[in-house]
């Protein structure tokens, strides 16, 4: 009878040691897991005003809703490594050219590739086959009829017919604004993916429970 009271005994403290350990583990998963970024609010539609996205680990979709004709959404990302010529970058859904358009800006807002024709259910921003090299930068998306301009003026020809690098007359300055004229049209919502993207900065960790906290919620 005793042994089996010393039994019970050890086996409910091994129970509260694993629920323990258990939590101790929950506590302590990366958030490499982290890899889809959702519109937090209103981002904004130049570089000071960017929304800025925050996780470890790579960053493999961007979603969001345009609330209005006017609304531009602008997200600062990394781009991890120098990416083949020709590889996808960033993959807009789409059902057709009028739907709204992605962007891409280097650090400082210069313009680095655009597309504004869906084709296979997807407006697609490749690598250009000037090396990009790893570090910040930024990708927007905009309707048809809102294109992003500099001191100079468009910095892509209008309409930008493919993957295509910056043409315009102002594609030797960076973003200024988003000059257009649209019709009313109701709220859009999107979904870019992203390849050889991570988050523009890194999120800052949740406070842990002590190993003391978890002992005394569990047990010794």
């Amino acid at each position: 009878m005793m042994n089996d009271k010393l039994d019970r005994r050890a086996a409910s403290g091994a129970d509260r040691w694993l629920v323990c350990l258990s939590a101790v583990a929950l506590l302590t998963v990366p958030a490499a897991f982290a890899q889809v970024w959702t519109e937090d609010g209103d981002a904004g539609d130049l570089l000071g005003i960017a929304q800025i996205t925050l996780g470890t680990g790579g960053l493999t979709t961007i979603a969001g809703v345009l609330a209005g004709h006017d609304d531009v959404d602008l997200y600062c990302i990394q781009l991890t490594a120098t990416p083949p010529a020709g590889l996808p970058l960033v993959s807009l859904q789409c059902n057709q050219d009028a739907e709204p358009s992605p962007w891409l800006f280097d650090a400082v807002g210069m313009g680095v590739r655009a597309n504004q024709v869906c084709s296979g259910g997807m407006k697609i921003l490749t690598a250009p086959n000037v090396s990009l090299a790893p570090g910040l930068y930024y990708v927007a998306v905009s309707h048809s009829g809102r294109e992003p301009s500099s001191a100079g003026g468009d910095i892509w020809q209008i309409p930008a017919l493919g993957p295509q690098s910056p043409d315009g007359p102002g594609a030797g300055s960076g973003l200024l604004s988003w000059p257009g004229t649209l019709a009313i049209v109701p709220p859009a919502s999107y979904q870019m993916t992203l390849g050889w993207m991570t988050f523009c900065d890194g999120a800052t960790p949740a406070e842990r429970a002590s190993w003391s906290t978890l002992k005394a919620m569990y047990g010794n």
